[in-house]
């Protein structure tokens, strides 16, 4: 599948009901969203045992990446790149433990978007700044290929906790006059 249509579908999925009665992700197979669980768990595994080779195989080759900074990395050689050497460099020995996975939603026969949220240990930056423990949301794009569900795309964010009540959704900020 052609990667703008991907990421275009992805887009579409934003506000799409993401799962039917008993938390099964509706218009996904049970082994296809068991699949797609078994590379959530994988990424945490391979994260906290700082294997990126394990970590490479959930990529696709032609796997884009956009990190908590805002870095946009194209293609398997620069995502499998920019992760070793921010493993070499900061991350290495932090954790980084799955909380919950907030949606799988299915946007074609092939194709699944995940939100997930992580909880990450404290770590020193590049520059020195000491970046405490906090939560990430991270949106993943799967495709389903012949070796299996594969990441094509993945980008997380950090979620600040303060403006967590404002979010008119699920905090406590309602709309005047409503």
């Amino acid at each position: 599948m052609d990667r703008r249509m991907v990421l275009g579908l992805a887009a579409l999925a934003a506000g799409c009901v993401m799962t039917g009665a008993g938390g099964q992700a509706a218009g996904l197979s049970p082994g296809d969203e068991a699949a797609i669980r078994g590379v959530i768990d994988a990424y945490q595994r391979t994260w906290n045992t700082s294997d990126l080779d394990g970590m490479g195989r959930l990529y696709s080759p032609d796997v884009h990446w956009v990190n908590v900074k805002g870095m946009h990395w194209r293609g398997f050689q620069e995502v499998d790149r920019a992760h070793r050497v921010f493993f070499d460099i900061m991350f290495r020995g932090v954790s980084n433990t799955l909380e919950g996975i907030d949606s799988i939603t299915p946007i074609a026969p092939s194709v699944a978007v995940a939100v997930v949220v992580w909880q990450m240990g404290a770590y020193r930056t590049p520059d020195g700044y000491a970046a405490p423990a906090g939560r990430n949301r991270m949106t993943l794009v799967l495709t389903r290929r012949s070796d299996g569900w594969k990441i094509a795309h993945g980008h997380n964010i950090a979620i600040d906790e303060q403006a967590q009540p404002n979010d008119p959704i699920r905090g406590t900020l309602r709309p005047s006059g409503g």
